[in-house]
C-alpha cells in the first residue's frame, strides 16, 4: 500500500517523455531509500510514536496522530526533535513528502546537529525529485557525523545517480559496504553498475 502511494505521487512529478520508462524503472528499483528513526528516551506518547516507526508497514493515521499528540506534551529538545523526525517518517510512508519535510525543518530548528534529520530529509527530497537538495541534506548528515553513515551514503548515492553522477554514486555505495558489508540495500544497488561505474543494461 505504501509503495502504491509513493508511485502515485512520483508519477505526478514526472513528465511523460521518452525517458519516462527509464525514470519509472529507476524508481521501482531504488524505492528502498532508508530512514533513520530516533530513539525517544523515557516512556510516554513520544516513545509510542518512535515504536510505531519501527514497524516498517506502519502508516496509519492513528500512529501519526500519536506523534502529533506527543508534540503537544512537554519534551526535552532532543525528544522533541526526535518526535518531529519520527512523525516525518510516518508521513513519508503515506506519500506525504512535503508534510514530512516540514517536520524535518522543525526538528532542525530544535536540534540542528541531529544527523538523522538530514538523512530522512534526503530521502523525502528523493521522492519529490529534488535531487540536488537531497545531496545537500545527505552530505550535511555525513559532515555532522553519524552512526548511520551507510544510510546517509546510500541516500546520497540515489540522488547522485539521478543527477547522472554515476562515479560518485558508486563510490558512496562502495564506502557504505566497507562500513557495513553485505548490507542488502547498498549491495543490491551496486550490482546495477558495471566495472566502469555505469548502470548496466541488465536491470
Amino acid at each position: 500500500m505504501a509503495l502504491k502511494i509513493r508511485l502515485k505521487y512520483f508519477m505526478r512529478k514526472i513528465k511523460l517523455t521518452k525517458n519516462s520508462n527509464l525514470i519509472l524503472l529507476f524508481f521501482l528499483m531504488f524505492s528502498n531509500e532508508v530512514y533513520a528513526q530516533i530513539i525517544v528516551h523515557g516512556g510516554g506518547i513520544a516513545n509510542e510514536c518512535y515504536i510505531n516507526t519501527k514497524v516498517a508497514t506502519t502508516s496509519k493515521l492513528t500512529a501519526i496522530n500519536v506523534c502529533y499528540k506527543a508534540l503537544k506534551e512537554p519534551l526535552s529538545k532532543k525528544n522533541k526533535a526526535a518526535t518531529h523526525v519520527n512523525l516525518g517518517i510516518l508521513l513519508m510512508r503515506r506519500g506525504e513528502y512535503l508534510k514530512a519535510q516540514e517536520q524535518y525543518t522543525k526538528a532542525a530548528l530544535t536540534q540542528p546537529q541531529l544527523s538523522e534529520i538530514y538523512i530522512n530529509l534526503a530521502a523525502s527530497r528523493i521522492y519529490t525529485t529534488q535531487y540536488k537538495l537531497a545531496v545537500e541534506a545527505a552530505t550535511k548528515a555525513i559532515k555532522i557525523g553519524t552512526e548511520k553513515l551507510p544510510e546517509a551514503l546510500y541516500n546520497r548515492a540515489i540522488a547522485y545517480d539521478s543527477l547522472g553522477f554515476l562515479n560518485r554514486a558508486f563510490e558512496d555505495l562502495a564506502l557504505a559496504l566497507e562500513i557495513r558489508p553485505d548490507w542488502p540495500p547498498a549491495k543490491n544497488m551496486i550490482t546495477k553498475y558495471d566495472k566502469k561505474n555505469k548502470i548496466t543494461k541488465n536491470k
